[in-house]
């Protein structure tokens, strides 16, 4: 029989904890996971073996969501990971630029997996990694952090949109060198950190903050003509910092960039082919704090605002 993964969806919450039924859905890559963790303190018996009692101390949720990328939907992820976009623009060519912020929303993350619903609120998101090969399409996995776990027996009506940035639709700059449709492969990793604050006199967590420092890495392997692109292959292995771009476009309303100045984390690896004329090199990337921002993300899409 074929797998049920349900649907995965979220809403903006206006209190934050307080549930909200979902508004933006995204097609699942893979069946969600809504989890609660929960802290005990144990009530020692002095008279014999084993506790008295548990009494709870500490409490919390999150999340894991693998899911198809298409323009609207990702967006509410950005934003639950980087907090505010700047918006320009008019139907249905919006324009939302990200960049890392200190104040983010908050989401109710509703999962139904086939068996029941699952909700994580006071949802952010903590981590996104996106994948995308060149035998497939454009895939995102989120890391969620909540104040809480709770669960509704009211299924939604999902309403799923039917772009994705599929083959070929990829292509990547590094200092000035562009290689278009020729991207075998790209991971990259946006990780901005967050935790659920514990309050002394309420169980659940209260709030979610962000903790540690932000990171994006980067993971790619291009196919080169080792004839034709040598000088850009040379600037590919160059070990200076350089700027990066990677952008995914399905039309000229419809795209998502990642830009950011990274430097090589890795000596590149190149593999060459002598009867065929081809390269690969495979790059692993850090980004670097250059200026104002360590990374900006543009999406356009048809959404007016999140």
């Amino acid at each position: 029989m074929p797998l049920n993964f349900g649907y995965v969806g979220v809403g903006k919450e206006s209190t934050p904890g307080t549930a909200v039924a979902p508004t933006i859905f995204f097609v699942p890559q893979e069946l969600a996971e809504v989890r609660a963790n929960a802290e005990l303190a144990f009530v020692p018996n002095w008279g014999g073996y084993g506790d008295l009692g548990a009494v709870p101390t500490k409490r919390s949720g999150s999340g894991r969501t693998s899911v198809v990328v298409t323009p609207r939907a990702i967006g509410a992820a950005l934003h639950a990971l980087l907090g505010n976009p700047t918006t320009t623009g008019a139907s249905p060519n919006y324009q939302h630029v990200f960049t890392p912020k200190t104040v983010f929303p908050s989401y109710t993350l509703e999962a139904q997996d086939g068996v029941a619903i699952h909700r994580l609120t006071g949802a952010q998101a903590s981590a996104i990694t996106f994948r995308h090969d060149a035998n497939g399409y454009l895939v995102a996995d989120v890391e969620w952090v909540g104040m809480d776990r709770t669960s509704t027996g009211t299924a939604a009506t999902p309403s799923l949109e039917l772009t994705y940035f599929t083959v070929g639709q990829v292509a990547a700059s590094i200092g000035g060198s562009s290689v278009a449709a020729r991207v075998e492969s790209v991971e990259l990793t946006l990780s901005f950190p967050k935790t659920p604050f514990e309050s002394l006199d309420q169980v659940p967590a209260r709030a979610v903050y962000p903790t540690g420092e932000g990171e994006v890495t980067a993971r790619l392997t291009l196919l080169f003509d080792s004839t034709g692109d040598a000088n850009r292959l040379a600037d590919y292995t160059a070990a200076t910092s350089r700027a990066v771009s990677l952008s995914w476009t399905k039309d000229a309303n419809t795209s998502i960039t990642f830009a950011f100045d990274a430097v090589l984390t890795e000596d590149p690896w190149v593999v060459s082919n002598r009867d065929t004329g081809m390269a690969r090199i495979q790059l692993a990337l850090r980004a670097v704090l250059v200026g104002s921002s360590l990374v900006t993300v543009t999406l356009k899409n048809q959404q007016a605002s999140y």
